[in-house]
């Protein structure tokens, strides 16, 4: 599968989709261009993002940072119901378009979300998004 395939399914998984925090934000397909041989680590998402190397950083497990969004309380009605099951879509969608899905959270109070993994070319693509938690 090729990254335009990818960036096309991701687009259709997200669209009209909000990343739950005290704001919500859209997410939007993100491409590490020039990446291609670099090791997914702290130190390679911190370049990405443009920030130092001693910036606040954290990496998480796809399925912890969605459990929230992927389970609806019981108070949600049909929108929450709807709502989680696209989470629990999208989750699924990542695992199927690439490998070593990983979710990697960038700053302090406002921080950048990169969820990444390698696409069968072994590029670096995925999505971004904001949260911000005070």
């Amino acid at each position: 599968m090729d990254l335009k395939q990818i960036e096309t399914e991701l687009k259709e998984a997200t669209d009209g989709l909000l990343m739950i925090s005290e704001t919500d934000a859209p997410f939007e397909f993100y491409q590490a261009e020039n990446f291609k041989g670099e090791t997914l680590d702290e130190e390679t998402v911190l370049k990405l993002a443009a920030m130092p190397a001693d910036y606040p950083f954290e990496e998480l497990e796809l399925g912890y940072f969605f459990r929230n969004m992927t389970h609806a309380r019981p108070d949600a009605g049909e929108e929450g119901m709807q709502q989680a099951k696209r989470f629990q879509h999208l989750e699924k969608k990542l695992h199927e378009l690439l490998q070593d899905v990983k979710v990697y959270r960038v700053g302090e109070t406002q921080k950048l979300v990169l969820i990444l993994g390698r696409t069968p070319n072994g590029e670096i693509a995925g999505l971004k998004t904001m949260v911000v938690e005070t």
